[in-house]
Order: C-alpha cells, then structure tokens, then sequence
C-alpha cells in the first residue's frame, strides 16, 4: 500500500442474509486528495461501498485499511435523502453534529456560518426543512456533514433530490 494512500479495500464482499451479493471482490484504493465517484446502474453496489467504509454495515469478507492519520472518524456522510430534523431550523440541522461533538458555542456559531455560507443558504438559517425545495434540503445536509471540516467527505447522490 502506498503512503499516499488514504483508504484502501482489499477483497471487500457483501451478501444479504437473503442472498443478495451486493459486493464481489471489491479492490480500491483512495488517494490523498483524490475526488472520486462510483458510478453504475441502481442496485449495482454503490452505496454498500460507502456504507461500509462510514462503518455503517459490516462486510461478509475483506478489509477496510484507513491509511496516514485518517480514521473513521474525520469522515462526514451525506445520505440520499437530506434526512434532517424537520422541528429544527437550518441553523439547528448544521449545528447537530458540533452539538453532539461539544463544541462551544463561539467556535460551533463560526462553523456553522461558514457551512451555510459555503453551500449559499445565507438568508435562510431559520427556516425549517418544510419551507425549502429538496435541492435547498440537500444543501443543508451537505452543511451538516461539512461543518465538522472533516478529512473525508462521502456523499451518496447528494445531487438526487427529489421534491
């Protein structure tokens, strides 16, 4: 493995209790600083693979090596649906993880700023995820997971929205 290398999966399988092979053999490896996209028909796969490098699904064989200083832990998920809290704010949805991380009320008031500026919802903080478009819904969630600044970001149709 290279020291560039930032995740690799060697021989990653996945199969469903009801038979499904959602995975055969999978080998990748992720470069520093690579952008990179799974594309394929629905049902082929794609989502498993993120699924299972956030730590979200277990594999049936394989491994998962997170190369330099990453871990699991400095990664951000966006989902296909936006899946925000819809009694709370924008402001609120973008808060949730630096609340959960404890952050103070300073550092979490500038990150979440930034976040929203980032992803052009300025305007709109307190408005409530029934007010917006899906695109609009999408962005928050894109926010949500950029505010931690996280090493890696791993967005699952992110541009998707429907509604």
């Amino acid at each position: 493995m290279n020291q560039d290398t930032a995740i690799t999966l060697s021989h990653v399988c996945k199969a469903y209790a009801n038979g499904t092979v959602a995975l055969a053999d999978l080998n990748l490896a992720i470069g520093e600083g690579e952008f990179v996209s799974l594309v394929g028909p629905s049902g082929c796969g794609k989502s498993t693979v993120l699924r299972l490098i956030a730590g979200l699904g277990k594999m049936s064989a394989g491994t998962i090596h997170w190369g330099g200083h990453h871990s699991q832990k400095e990664l951000a998920f966006v989902f296909q649906e936006a899946a925000l809290m819809p009694w709370a704010t924008v402001w609120d949805n973008v808060r949730l993880p630096l609340k959960l991380a404890g952050a103070s009320k300073a550092i979490a008031d500038r990150a979440i700023a930034e976040a929203i500026n980032l992803v052009d919802l300025k305007g709109f903080e307190q408005a409530y995820p029934r007010e917006l478009s899906g695109g609009m819904k999408m962005r928050v969630s894109i926010a949500r997971a950029l505010v931690t600044k996280p090493e890696i970001l791993m967005m699952d149709e992110p541009f998707g929205a429907r509604g």
